[in-house]
């Protein structure tokens, strides 16, 4: 990206995508969207062995149950993987998803009574159990292979003594792209298991593996770009009795912007739903039909509603901690219970998007501390954690996106090993310019060069939404085009000047930076 300095060049509106384009380095090839372009599945360690496993428990009959997560991510990874089998012919298998509001994350104790009562022997996880030592280990003591699928980071001095794993995190796994979301793994697991078992892969799952990924705010380069791309463009073959559904309350999509978005209301809705005994009121009514599936997106869409309620609640009081903080790094623990547990991620990228510092929000919960960290992309809060492991009970995540458990007397120590880790691996440069993708005119942030945009989606984690620098205007002129989103920088009222915006939407705009002319 360029920097914010007044050497540039206006160029005319006709090239702001090639601006766009060339600032970010893509190429031809990169804009492609082929699925031919995906790596081949054998390229996954373990992956034969997986397959051989399923397949024999498949032809047995076999018990099975996937173990899934409660986020979307989780969901959709269990969702994809349930109704292939099921599409397979497989009649004995189940799933469970945990409820972290009722016990920490990973397989606990309620998971291995009902793999106790119901006689399984066959265990499958879905976007997590790469950090499940103690669970695997109990549930290999009780007679039960587990197979880990996962995409979060290996820490091989703790790995699981599991039947086999599917990681591309892990050492050995020459599988090129790493930065797969559950649901991707999934989906890679079977395609795999459609070429051996001639089975198709119907194009929904995309769908499914889109709006999981999204959610997980995984990297959109690669294979997730790839991915999201190949829904945006053949979203007229995502179709399942689900998608159909949800369509007909939503609005009509007529762009891929459209249905981008339809991706992520997807993804909130499903993030709702936690229920006890391995239930999920989501996955009930992904596999639910006719008045049930109606009655269950009733349920999902007031849990919604209460949920987007709390995060207002929770952002507003995030805004009064981090008004006029001073500091590297930003700790907050809640002790007056204000953050509900499954929020606490949340409240923690909040700060983040806000002061641009590693961020930590921890709480009492189940008699333990939990915390989740979230930094920036100069930081790698899963390093920081792995420093400090001595202190946890438990820890996994990404790099910029990271949670653990741990007993709440370590809690001091905890903080001075995490402090001193920073001090040593955290630089900071607070003086940089904001980068910017284009230069362009307040007018030709409208809504024909939006769509030209469109080529570059799906937005995210490493493609965010362009940046745009528009020299020698005002917030009236700017206002006078499109909308200024009051989460950004706050623009004088008749001062003229530079300003970088971050493009939003077709009619949002967000300040980034703001550089008055002065008069001499």
């Amino acid at each position: 990206m360029k920097q914010d300095d007044a050497s540039s060049n206006q160029c005319s509106s006709n090239d702001l995508i090639s601006q766009i384009i060339k600032a970010r380095g893509y190429d031809a090839q990169s804009l492609i969207t082929d699925l031919n372009l995906l790596p081949d599945e054998t390229l996954f360690a373990n992956i034969d062995k997986v397959e051989n496993r399923i397949r024999t428990a498949l032809y047995a009959n076999e018990p099975l149950v996937i173990f899934g997560h409660d986020d979307p991510d989780g969901i959709t990874s269990t969702f994809i993987l349930y109704n292939f089998l099921t599409s397979c012919g497989y009649q004995k298998h189940c799933y469970y998803i945990p409820n972290r509001n009722l016990f920490p994350h990973g397989i606990q104790s309620d998971f291995i009574n009902f793999v106790r009562e119901k006689g399984i022997r066959l265990i499958i996880t879905v976007d997590n159990g790469i950090a499940a030592y103690d669970g695997v280990t109990q549930l290999n003591a009780m007679g039960c292979e587990v197979i880990i699928t996962d995409h979060h980071i290996v820490q091989p001095d703790v790995l699981p003594p599991a039947y086999t794993i599917m990681n591309p995190q892990l050492p050995e796994c020459q599988y090129p792209f790493k930065q797969l979301a559950g649901a991707g793994v999934v989906l890679m697991l079977i395609r795999y298991l459609s070429r051996l078992w001639n089975h198709p892969v119907e194009p929904v799952n995309y769908f499914w593996t889109a709006v999981g990924s999204l959610a997980d705010k995984v990297p959109m380069i690669g294979l997730n770009k790839i991915i999201v791309r190949y829904v945006l463009e053949h979203f007229a073959e995502m179709q399942d009795e689900t998608v159909n559904f949800l369509l007909r309350s939503y609005n009509r999509l007529n762009t891929q912007t459209d249905i981008f978005n339809f991706l992520h209301n997807t993804a909130h809705l499903i993030a709702n739903g936690r229920e006890a005994d391995g239930q999920h009121t989501a996955m009930r009514f992904l596999l639910q039909s006719g008045e049930a599936k109606a009655q269950l997106f009733e349920e999902l869409e007031h849990q919604k509603y209460e949920w987007e309620s709390e995060l207002n609640r929770i952002f507003k009081f995030m805004d009064t901690l981090a008004t006029d903080f001073v500091g590297n790094w930003f700790v907050y623990y809640d002790d007056e219970d204000v953050i509900p547990y499954p929020l606490l991620g949340t409240a923690a990228t909040y700060i983040v998007n806000k002061l641009h510092i590693p961020t930590l929000i921890l709480k009492n919960h189940n008699g333990n501390t939990v915390c989740e960290g979230r930094c920036s992309e100069d930081f790698n809060i899963m390093s920081a954690f792995t420093h400090c492991k001595k202190h946890l009970k438990q820890f996994g995540g990404h790099r910029q996106a990271a949670g653990f458990t741990m007993s709440y007397n370590h809690y001091d120590a905890f903080l001075e090993c995490f402090n001193n880790y920073l001090q040593k691996n955290y630089y900071p440069d607070n003086s940089a310019k904001i980068s910017y993708d284009a230069e362009a005119l307040v007018t030709d942030l409208n809504y024909d060069n939006w769509r030209k945009l469109e080529i570059l989606l799906p937005w995210g984690q490493l493609n965010p939404e362009p940046t745009i620098l528009i020299r020698n205007t005002s917030k009236a002129e700017i206002n006078s085009c499109i909308s200024l989103d009051n989460n950004g920088k706050e623009l004088p009222s008749k001062e003229k000047g530079d300003a970088v915006v971050l493009w939003k939407t077709p009619n949002l705009v967000k300040v980034l930076s703001w550089q008055p002319h002065f008069k001499e």
